[in-house]
């Protein structure tokens, strides 16, 4: 049995729903269910075998994975689904209590950088869990990914919003890659041939997530408290691909943090 781990948000159902909607055959594949960062964990131990994955968990240890060739989730400016909620302009921030979730890797580097670097802001971080916490009370700003940031987007509690990716293309004119597919390379090692199959099912229930924007807003987007039109907008907002411009992109907010980064495929 195949152990892969899958995300709980609305941006990963396009490359899962050749297997979400039965089209795509699952057997011998044991989907986890998780937030990113428990995954980026899960995988890092050895316990599960393929899964996505925080772009800065494969930075951070991209000794222990092989990544899935052109898979990724990215966007090119505006994303809506990983924002900086604030009650302040960021620029008065500094010092100031922020709270930022404890669900992802990725979008608290970006933040801190952007913070640090762009803005000359230093706030004092605090962390939360929007699942086992709820969002702070009356946070003077928070960083909120996800099903939980696209809840918040319209909300009228802050009326400072900046879009992490909007903000990282600006400075840099390149997409932002927010997650990756990796294998756990000791994993590879026993089940190859398993990992491989897997992979070609994935493209393959990719495609079919792709060609099926419409439905899936039709399916998720009453549940998550959002009108199916701007479901589709945020899907299409997406790029689900990893091609020599999100390489280029991943090397870029690697170099930023002060790493190396070398792409190792299956």
């Amino acid at each position: 049995m195949l152990r892969v781990g899958k995300i709980e948000y609305l941006n990963t159902v396009p490359v899962y729903y050749g297997f979400l909607s039965n089209r795509v055959d699952s057997k011998g594949i044991e989907f986890i269910d998780d937030v990113p960062s428990e995954l980026n964990r899960l995988l890092r131990e050895g316990l599960l075998d393929v899964s996505v994955i925080s772009s800065y968990e494969y930075i951070e240890n991209q000794d222990k994975y092989l990544l899935f060739p052109d898979f990724s989730i990215s966007a090119k400016g505006r994303v809506m689904s990983v924002l900086f909620l604030s009650t302040v302009p960021i620029h008065q921030l500094h010092r100031k209590d922020v709270w930022i979730t404890r669900s992802s890797m990725t979008s608290r580097e970006l933040l801190k950088y952007l913070l640090r670097e762009v803005y000359g802001v230093e706030p004092n971080f605090h962390y939360y869990s929007l699942k086992e916490d709820g969002l702070p009370l009356n946070p003077k700003a928070v960083l909120a990914i996800g099903d939980d940031a696209l809840k918040l987007l319209n909300t009228k509690r802050f009326p400072f919003i900046y879009d992490l990716a909007e903000e990282w293309f600006n400075l840099t004119a390149l997409p932002f890659v927010f997650a990756l597919w990796a294998v756990n390379r000791e994993s590879f090692k026993g089940k190859e041939k398993e990992i491989k199959e897997f992979y070609g099912k994935l493209k393959l229930s990719r495609e079919v997530g792709e060609s099926s924007f419409e439905e899936i807003c039709k399916v998720y987007s009453k549940p998550l408290g959002i009108k199916e039109k701007m479901c589709l907008k945020y899907l299409k907002s997406l790029n689900f691909h990893l091609r020599d411009e999100e390489e280029k992109a991943l090397k870029e907010f690697a170099l930023r943090l002060g790493k190396e980064l070398r792409l190792k495929f299956i």
